[in-house]
């Protein structure tokens, strides 16, 4: 294995020592902005199906309730779209900032590099509506297999920000190479923030915010490692993970 938990957790310290809050910020206007987003349109496909659901079945109980359940099913198909068009893309710009920022100070706007033309948006939305319907799909059949799932494909978000262009196919090709006999230890690294999130929660969520470059700072480490090996093990190259923009520190 090309890391420990320590040492992925010492490195990403080391680089938030200057750029916690550029990172603290990134991730915050992602935050903030997929949140609004999302609240808005949420209300959106709740209400106005609803209202019509309402009109549409008055004197008629059983109607009704197959009409809520109706809007429900609206509402989680448009969750799962609206992450695949918005949040997500937007979560793949954070990805290439923090990563960016393990060599140098990348301008914010690496967050909006997924939209920055149509070819590459409309590329990576499709992958991580495909990555996400395949998890939630394993995750509808038995708990433990979505789980499993979403950690084999762990790296498919990744792997879009260094190159996506990347196919579907392709990125859950690697991330399971990628992941593979290190699963239970990337879950166990991930278990490891749970005292911090403990603590943020009781900050009524707003520790959380604060605890997020760390986190993501960590799993940029984590990615990092987890590129290392698919060089040495051959499975990729710079043809096809060139890396990421290098900007020098102010």
């Amino acid at each position: 294995m090309y890391w420990s938990r320590a040492l992925l957790k010492q490195n990403a310290k080391q680089v938030l020592k200057g750029s916690y809050w550029r990172v603290f910020l990134a991730w915050l206007l992602i935050s903030l902005g997929a949140g609004a987003a999302a609240g808005v349109l949420s209300n959106v496909v709740i209400f106005v199906p609803t209202l019509i659901v309402s009109f549409a079945t008055i004197g008629s109980p059983e109607a009704y309730l197959v009409g809520i359940l109706f809007v429900y099913l609206l509402l989680l198909v448009f969750m799962v779209a609206f992450n695949a068009l918005v949040t997500w893309p937007l979560t793949v710009g954070g990805i290439r900032y923090t990563m960016e920022n393990r060599a140098g100070y990348p301008p914010l706007e690496s967050v909006l590099s997924p939209f920055r033309n149509k070819e590459q948006y409309l590329n990576v939305a499709k992958v991580m509506f495909l990555y996400l319907l395949e998890i939630l799909g394993f995750t509808f059949l038995f708990i433990i297999p979505g789980i499993v799932r979403g950690y084999q494909l762990r790296y498919v978000p990744y792997l879009l920000a260094e190159n996506p262009y990347m196919s579907y196919k392709r990125a859950k090709e690697l991330s399971r190479a990628m992941t593979e006999g290190e699963k239970m230890e990337i879950f166990v690294l991930d278990l490891s923030f749970i005292g911090w999130y403990l603590l943020g929660y009781l900050t009524c969520g707003l520790g959380i915010y604060f605890l997020v470059p760390y986190v993501q700072a960590t799993m940029a480490e984590l990615y990092s490692a987890a590129r290392a090996k698919a060089f040495a093990m051959e499975i990729t190259g710079a043809e096809e993970l060139s890396g990421f923009a290098v900007y020098p520190k102010r």
